[in-house]
C-alpha cells in the first residue's frame, strides 16, 4: 500500500473472502422463524460480570464462545476468570475448549467438544 492510498482511503486488496457479506444477520426469532431451543452466542469478556452471563447462558443450555481479547492485557485476571468458568462447566457436565487464541468454546451438559491433540513437530538431526 503506497502513501496515497493511506492518505486517500484506498483500501488494500486481499485474497481473503468477506464471508459476511454471504451469512445474513437473523432475528432469535419472529412470525416466519419462530425461536430455537438453544442457541451460540458469542461473549466479550471484560470482567467478572461477563463471565457470570456466560455461565448464565451456559445453563439455559446456550452454547458460548468467549472472546478473551479484551482481558489479553491483564493476564493474571484472565487466568482466575478462565479457571472459574472451567471449574464452572465441569460442573455442569458441560465442556470446555480453545478455539483460538482469542476464542473458547463453552458447552453444555450432554454436548461434548472433539478435541485433537496437534501433532508434535518433526525432529531435526
Amino acid at each position: 500500500m503506497g502513501i496515497f492510498d493511506k492518505i486517500f482511503g484506498k483500501e488494500k486488496e486481499t485474497d481473503e473472502p468477506d464471508l459476511g457479506q454471504y451469512l445474513e444477520m437473523e432475528a432469535e426469532g419472529d412470525v416466519v422463524n419462530p425461536p430455537a431451543d438453544f442457541y451460540v452466542k458469542r461473549i466479550d469478556l471484560r470482567n467478572e460480570g461477563d463471565a457470570n452471563l456466560a455461565l448464565k447462558e451456559l445453563a439455559s443450555k446456550n452454547i458460548i464462545i468467549v472472546n478473551v481479547m479484551p482481558l489479553a492485557k491483564q493476564p493474571n485476571r484472565l487466568k482466575g476468570i478462565i479457571g472459574k468458568l472451567k471449574v464452572t462447566v465441569e460442573k455442569m457436565n458441560g465442556d470446555i475448549a480453545l478455539l483460538t487464541q482469542e476464542l473458547v468454546m463453552l458447552t453444555p451438559s450432554k454436548v461434548k467438544i472433539v478435541k485433537s491433540k496437534q501433532k508434535p513437530a518433526p525432529e531435526k538431526m
